[in-house]
């Protein structure tokens, strides 16, 4: 069998390499002609000068405010006297004064109260001489009632109870415990090597055999 031959005209392959110089070669002439068809347009833009600023730095002075100085004081007026006889050289004449004795003197003043200091205020507490029992009330004996009443007192400079007042109660034992709290005894209470009024309570036990 004989074999076929490609007419070299008609092969492709062969035709390649020359269409594809010839394209670029096209391709690269229009760019050409492109750029130098156009015009260039130089512009120069020329920025103003920047004007030259100085800062200078002042030193202002702390104001001060002036205190004005007070208003002068206003002139008296001379008034001219209604009595035209009046004499330039007037002459008092000696007056006696008596004092006269008061019948009715000014009652003194109120004696000052003495501060009563609380038991743990001072500095040599007081401590109880004589306690006062109380003495069973019959009412409570018969109705069986039993417990402890406290009472407050003031115990005075030497010692001796001014004023007593209930600080827990016992319904029908309160009088027999204030009775007893009066008559009680005390060493007065020392504040500072001084002799001072002072508060304390003391319990009075109230209970049947």
């Amino acid at each position: 069998m004989k074999a076929m031959k490609k007419n070299p005209e008609v092969d492709l392959r062969l035709k390649y390499k020359t269409a594809l110089e010839a394209g670029m070669s096209l391709a690269l002439l229009i760019t050409i002609v492109l750029f130098f068809s156009f015009k260039t347009f130089d512009t120069t833009l020329t920025l103003p000068e920047s004007p030259d600023i100085t800062i200078e730095t002042i030193e202002i002075p702390q104001t001060q405010q002036l205190q004005k100085p007070p208003p002068p004081s206003r002139p008296s007026i001379p008034v001219e006297s209604e009595d035209d006889d009046l004499l330039d050289d007037v002459t008092i004449e000696e007056t006696e004064v008596k004092f006269e004795p008061m019948n009715e003197l000014p009652p003194p003043p109120p004696p000052e109260e003495d501060e009563v200091f609380e038991f743990f205020a001072v500095s040599e507490k007081p401590s109880i001489i004589h306690k006062e029992k109380p003495v069973y009330p019959d009412l409570a004996r018969k109705a069986g009632i039993e417990g402890t009443v406290v009472v407050t007192v003031t115990i005075g400079k030497t010692g001796k109870v001014e004023n007593a007042k209930i600080f827990k109660s016992l319904p029908m034992l309160d009088e027999a415990a204030l009775v007893a709290a009066r008559k009680c005894t005390f060493k007065p209470a020392k504040q500072r090597d001084k002799f001072v009024k002072v508060k304390m309570n003391i319990p009075f036990r109230f209970k049947l055999k």
